[in-house]
């Protein structure tokens, strides 16, 4: 009798967790917030950079924005290191929930991981939201320099193999690999000088220490005419120096964007997907964030979840042949 009381005991105690067990298995959403409220939290942003810098501007910007059609707070948590792959790590680790969403740009998403292993898979950890911008990025030489077009530039590297110089951001940046591959298809050698930011670049190519340099610091300088645009890096034009061709018009095929968007965990409901890109959408579309953009160099360039998402798929692996061709990849 006293084994059978012991035995009930122990059953009583462990009951209600069966039960519990019970339930999540024939309805794991059991408790799950109703998607028709959402959001009834505030919202975050992870961006992976640091604050102040034209991602984390624009972000904030959108979130402030976008935040008035949620009816919730969109606040923006930097996570920064490793040239963004901490940040998109955080991201791609958090909960599906719509709560936590992240920047994202180019380099951690499309060529980092080529060039490193990362803790994240670019095609299968993320939703993609919306994309909302692109950076403007030009090739440029002085005004006072022989070259008028970006075609004088590539014939004189041709007769003079290592002679003409150029900067970008950094090593392996995408401005970097980008005229690398320009030099792949013309066949000719150029002489990479990087620079350390944005106050390097215009120092140095102002002062003469570069041929030419392919960045955004200079644009603003075109209009002024201190330098000469020759290309810009972009799906169209810019509305800033509509005169300088794009490199597709010059027959250059060499098709990725250098883009900034939303994305979250992968695993995000369909209708909460919707909901945050119909918001940030409306932020998209106000007159004074188009503006904005355009104070930081960057121009805007709308594309839906689905959009996206083939967009960066299509540049992930084209930028991988290209980094292999290049002897750069991993």
């Amino acid at each position: 009798m006293k084994e059978q009381s012991r035995k009930f005991k122990k059953f009583s105690r462990i009951f209600p967790w069966i039960i519990v067990l019970f339930l999540i298995m024939v309805n794991p959403c059991l408790g799950a917030e109703d998607i028709a409220k959402f959001p009834s939290k505030p919202i975050t942003i992870i961006v992976p950079f640091t604050a102040g810098g034209s991602t984390d501007m624009t972000a904030r910007k959108l979130a402030d924005l976008g935040s008035k059609s949620l009816g919730q707070p969109v606040v923006i948590e930097n996570k920064v290191g490793g040239a963004g792959v901490i940040g998109i790590s955080a991201i791609s680790k958090a909960d599906p929930d719509g709560y936590t969403i992240g920047n994202i740009t180019h380099s951690p998403v499309v060529m980092i991981p080529h060039l490193r292993s990362v803790p994240y898979n670019t095609k299968e950890d993320f939703t993609f939201v919306m994309q909302y911008a692109e950076f403007m990025y030009a090739f440029c030489v002085l005004s006072g320099s022989p070259w008028k077009t970006f075609k004088d530039f590539v014939e004189d590297a041709r007769k003079r193999p290592g002679k003409l110089t150029y900067s970008t951001p950094g090593p392996l940046s995408v401005c970097h690999v980008y005229m690398e591959q320009l030099s792949l298809i013309e066949n000719i050698k150029l002489n990479h000088l990087p620079v350390q930011g944005d106050a390097e670049m215009v120092t140095q190519h102002l002062g003469g220490h570069v041929d030419g340099s392919l960045g955004a610091p200079l644009i603003p300088y075109i209009p002024a005419g201190k330098v000469r645009g020759l290309a810009v890096m972009s799906e169209r034009r810019l509305g800033v120096i509509p005169n300088v061709p794009t490199f597709s018009e010059l027959g250059y095929r060499i098709d990725y964007s250098i883009l900034c968007g939303l994305v979250a965990p992968k695993g995000l409901d369909a209708r909460i997907v919707k909901k945050l890109n119909d918001a940030f959408k409306k932020g998209y579309d106000d007159p004074s964030f188009k503006e904005f953009l355009a104070t930081l160099g960057m121009t805007p360039v709308y594309k839906d979840s689905e959009s996206f998402k083939e967009m960066v798929n299509k540049d992930f692996d084209r930028l991988g042949v290209a980094l292999k061709k290049l002897g750069f990849a991993k």
